[in-house]
């Protein structure tokens, strides 16, 4: 499954948007599906579920004891292959590494039934790990250099 963000609760039951660091998105959960014929009703269904494993530190320190598992870009396709025996995929199943993620609280209108606009993503308060932005450099733009006196730049000589 592709995602770009998903919704984390606290252990105070609060709603969290986790999403991955450095824009690095979309991702992949790890999921299994399975088509099968209901009995019943002889329709064919197709169903899936995300596979979880244990909660990263980032998502401990808010009380999160499980998360899904995220697949890094090179284990996408090998996740997928089908010739992969069981015991070679199993390897995957690990928490992402929390350095690589990054989380912020949202409204508690994510649990409203029907409420689903982009002000869902809009944080309402600060996200868990503080992330540093590269400053831009332009080329060929500089600042003339200060004097070491207090008289400014633009007054001397």
């Amino acid at each position: 499954m592709i995602a770009d963000v998903y919704y984390e609760w606290s252990g105070q039951n609060n709603p969290y948007l986790v999403f991955l660091r450095n824009k690095n998105r979309p991702f992949a959960f790890a999921c299994i599906y399975d088509r099968w014929k209901d009995t019943v009703s002889k329709e064919i269904v197709t169903s899936f579920a995300i596979i979880t494993t244990v909660a990263n530190s980032l998502l401990q320190n808010i009380g999160v004891k499980r998360m899904p598992v995220i697949l890094s870009r090179s284990e996408e396709s090998y996740w997928v292959k089908s010739s992969n025996h069981l015991s070679d995929v199993l390897v995957l199943l690990n928490p992402y590494p929390a350095e690589n993620m990054n989380a912020y609280p949202v409204s508690e209108m994510v649990n409203m039934e029907g409420v689903n606009d982009s002000t869902m993503l809009n944080p309402v308060g600060h996200k868990l790990e503080k992330e540093f932005v590269p400053m831009r450099v332009e080329s060929g733009y500089h600042h003339k250099e200060k004097p070491h006196s207090d008289t400014p730049w633009f007054k001397g000589k």
